[in-house]
């Protein structure tokens, strides 16, 4: 009996534990946000919108304290780099100049609101791309202390001043791609054994002005000159090339789609777009890709590149090898019994 009562009273203390983590979890703070804004204004003209944010505490009122911070790129996979500093240097591409938002709102608890922002070019601007983003920090009104925020909690802005702007763009490499286990780096290679190269990736750098985003196709032909593969979109994520930045840009050969395991949460933010077997035969492939990009009021501009890789799965490695040796086997028995007959006939 006590150890029955010792079992009891450990499942009621881990039941209460659970509880209280799942409520703890339901009551932490967070803020929902607009992710991104993108405008395009004219040199001496202004726009006003909002941006979004949502005190998702059930049990807390937010003072939400808003200021604008540059960013640049953090590597070639697009993640921006913020300059969180308070003294950090304006950047050539800051969009503090332009931008006019309250410092502060208060969100009442499970409230939202809409935030006015409004953003205003000077006559004399020049064309080019301006970004920044707009960070937001929790504050309890009634303490004025700091809240941890589970959320992200900043708004990247884009801004487009078209015009004749300063665009230069190279194509620095392009090719197979194969991605390390975890997604996040990966080496290009132009010969593959065992495993389909599944992905193709170009590297751009940014020397201009105005943050780029790229367009255009690629094509991948067999040694026959053969059409395997046509992807219609080389930038299917619409990644942009910030001022400066080399990036790094990946494409599926051939994509698919997975849905979530729940069909009732199958909603659009629950797919997965991930790369399939694109079927390739053993072979040499080439790969073309061509590439535009051009601001409104610019000249549109391509780059082009070709690069070819070898695929060999095993079974095909295999097969040859067994190819060689059935081909020296049948060689040495010809000449066997060449030999042969010519020792009998020479008797």
């Amino acid at each position: 009996m006590k150890k029955i009562a010792h079992v009891l009273t450990l499942l009621v203390a881990l039941t209460t534990l659970v509880t209280t983590a799942n409520v703890n979890a339901a009551q932490s703070n967070g803020l929902g946000i607009t992710p991104r804004k993108d405008y395009s204004v004219q040199p001496g003209k202004s726009i006003s919108d909002t941006v979004y944010i949502s005190n998702l505490s059930l049990s807390q009122d937010l003072q939400v304290d808003m200021r604008i911070i540059d960013f640049g790129a953090q590597n070639e996979t697009g993640a921006p780099a913020l300059q969180l500093d308070e003294n950090a240097a304006q950047t050539p591409w800051s969009l503090k100049p332009f931008i006019t938002y309250p410092k502060t709102i208060n969100i009442a608890k499970g409230k939202s609101a809409y935030v006015p922002i409004s953003i205003k070019v000077p006559a004399e601007q020049g064309a080019g791309s301006y970004y920044g983003a707009i960070q937001y920090t929790a504050v309890n009104p009634e303490t004025k202390q700091k809240v941890n925020i589970s959320a992200s909690s900043t708004t990247l802005v884009f801004l487009t001043v078209p015009g004749e702007a300063n665009e230069q763009v190279n194509l620095k490499q392009f090719g197979a791609w194969q991605s390390s286990e975890d997604q996040t780096t990966g080496q290009f290679k132009n010969m593959f054994v065992g495993a389909s190269p599944k992905e193709l990736a170009y590297r751009i750098q940014n020397n201009g002005n105005v943050a780029e985003q790229p367009s255009g196709s690629i094509l991948v032909k067999n040694m026959f000159g053969r059409t395997v593969q046509e992807i219609k979109d080389a930038n299917p994520k619409r990644s942009l090339a910030l001022i400066g930045q080399t990036r790094r840009i990946q494409i599926c050969m051939k994509e698919s789609v997975l849905n979530s395991q729940d069909p009732q949460q199958a909603t659009s933010q629950t797919k997965q777009a991930v790369c399939d077997d694109p079927g390739l035969w053993p072979g040499k492939y080439t790969a073309q890709v061509a590439l535009f990009y051009g601001l409104n009021g610019s000249n549109t501009q391509e780059l082009q590149s070709t690069t070819s890789f070898w695929y060999f799965p095993w079974w095909s490695i295999v097969g040859s090898i067994l190819l060689v040796l059935i081909i020296i086997g049948m060689t040495f028995l010809i000449r066997r019994a060449f030999g042969n007959s010519r020792r009998r006939y020479r008797r």
